[in-house]
């Protein structure tokens, strides 16, 4: 029978395969049909804000309910938006399926995570093949998405429905050896030292700051693709590169230690990102612009394994659901802020203002995560 950390991980991959489905299908089809930045930052924003709301909410309550009651629901309500939106054309009904699916994933992840990683045994295995688990599925959404895509708008989110149901198939045949469904009965495992305290702070501002540049790429950039005459299979392609590169970035933190708690990667991370933003705020031509993505991808990968990393290790187990809610949910603020801010900014300055000023945005995290770290290492 599959283990639980196996169910985790194709859950990892179904979902995000979903999920970025949906955005590229959606995206794609307003950009062609005359949308402006402010529609596509608006249903960014909507997507991203119901996740930021649900997702702390969600990892709460699965460690008071358990994971996979939470996690069932999630895939079921997620099946039902993506049947719905591949049936629908109508830019008003896309903002609430926005809502509907933000919502749905978010009922999935953050007691996703706490599930892997509950027992606190080989964690940062078990979060770096979570992390190429859930990034392969947006790989494998980004680079089919584009073929499907040309031959229907929907027929993306149609391929999405069957995977998703496999998760519920597979969590609702696996039967634990030991009931640890609820919170967990044994002692939480020792907390990490007291500094992943100061660099989960850290983390949670640095994701906040990375989903913010992320939103441009996934919400904006299909506007920028349409403009620039890229077809929708370069454009997947452009992105799954992005993707490759994000694996890329956790392979390198996975095998060497060199990073955990110390500053200078973040903001290293973060100082080639904003050449990358740069990059797309002036580029014209598509390996320009394939450059200024990849760019921008190791900020990305840095990002989110170093939060998830100190999110599991700074908490003990009876708060590992909450923890990683927080986690997720500072990832969906800065997307929600990136998408409708770039929106604005897209309508009123031009397509490319949005990721010049995010070059702005960053150096102001930068320098807020460099206050954090000061005040916390001086208590």
């Amino acid at each position: 029978m599959l283990s639980r950390t196996g169910i985790v991980y194709y859950a990892s991959f179904a979902t995000d395969f979903a999920w970025f489905a949906f955005l590229f299908s959606i995206t794609r089809w307003l950009a062609e049909t005359g949308s402006s930045q402010w529609h596509l930052g608006v249903f960014g924003a909507c997507a991203s804000v119901s996740y930021a709301l649900c997702g702390p909410l969600a990892g709460v309550v699965s460690d008071r309910f358990g994971r996979r009651r939470v996690m069932l629901c999630g895939v079921a309500a997620t099946i039902l938006v993506l049947a719905a939106a591949a049936l629908i054309r109508s830019r008003p009904a896309f903002y609430g399926l926005a809502a509907g699916c933000g919502f749905a994933v978010a009922l999935i992840y953050p007691p996703l995570i706490a599930w892997l990683t509950q027992d606190g045994r080989d964690t940062d295995r078990r979060l770096f093949l979570f992390c190429i688990a859930w990034n392969s599925g947006v790989i494998a959404a980004q680079l089919s998405s584009g073929w499907l895509y040309v031959l229907r708008p929907g027929l993306p989110l149609l391929a999405s429905v069957l995977p998703m149901a496999g998760i519920a198939v597979l969590m609702s045949a696996w039967r634990p050896d030991r009931d640890d469904e609820a919170t967990p009965r044994d002692p939480p495992p020792p907390v990490a030292p007291a500094r992943a305290r100061i660099f989960v702070y850290m983390g949670w501002l640095s994701n906040g700051a990375g989903a913010l540049a992320f939103s441009l790429v996934t919400h904006l950039f299909p506007y920028v693709a349409h403009e620039s005459g890229i077809p929708p299979p370069v454009h997947g392609a452009m992105l799954a590169l992005n993707r490759l590169l994000v694996i890329a970035t956790y392979v390198v933190m996975y095998r060497f230690g060199f990073w955990r708690y110390r500053l200078w990667p973040a903001v290293a991370s973060q100082l080639v990102a904003m050449a990358g933003l740069a990059i797309l705020g002036f580029a014209t031509s598509t390996a320009a612009l394939a450059a200024g993505l990849a760019l921008t991808a190791l900020m990305l990968g840095y990002n989110y394994f170093a939060s998830i990393y100190y999110s599991t290790m700074a908490f003990g187990a009876r708060r590992k659901g909450a923890a990683s809610g927080v986690h997720e949910g500072s990832l969906a603020i800065g997307g929600g802020l990136g998408a409708l801010g770039g929106g604005i900014l897209g309508d009123l300055l031009g397509a490319r203002a949005p990721y010049r000023i995010c070059v702005l945005m960053l150096a102001v995290f930068v320098v807020l995560q460099l206050l954090v770290h000061r005040t916390r290492t001086r208590r």
